[in-house]
């Protein structure tokens, strides 16, 4: 039997709008995250799947305000949440000199928080997917 190009096409073609299919209905039926799923207090464990060894952690509260510390610097802003993107909009913080190591987790962090990024919580972990990081924080445990 031979194949056609036009065959390989239409069957690849249609594989490809299957895969498609399937990953937006697993995209539509994920729960949404809410105000009130993220009002907690958090502490970075993670950045770009390796463990961080400073104190950074993210406060939002119930008026969709955020604060914490990104590192070194203490932060603030305002929280935007929509269809499980966030970002903490108008971010201001304070400006100490940090060391090297300190300051490159900082700048990771503030560029995520700071701009539109994927967010999921599972398992108490809500972990927050920018452009360039991968920032995951653990629920503190008051």
């Amino acid at each position: 039997m031979k194949v056609t190009p036009l065959v390989v096409l239409s069957l690849s073609t249609f594989l490809f709008a299957c895969s498609n299919e399937s990953n937006a209905n697993a995209t539509e039926t994920a729960q949404p995250i809410t105000l009130e799923d993220i009002h907690k207090d958090w502490q970075l464990i993670s950045l770009d799947n390796n463990d961080v060894k400073v104190m950074s952690s993210l406060n939002i509260d119930k008026q969709a305000q955020a604060t914490g510390n990104l590192a070194c610097n203490n932060f603030f802003g305002a929280v935007e949440l929509q269809k499980n993107k966030f970002r903490i909009d108008k971010m201001g913080s304070t400006r100490k000199m940090c060391e090297p190591t300190t300051n490159d987790v900082e700048m990771a962090v503030s560029s995520t928080l700071s701009a539109w990024s994927e967010v999921e919580i599972v398992e108490q972990k809500l972990t927050v997917t920018g452009e360039q990081h991968t920032l995951i924080y653990s629920m503190k445990q008051n």
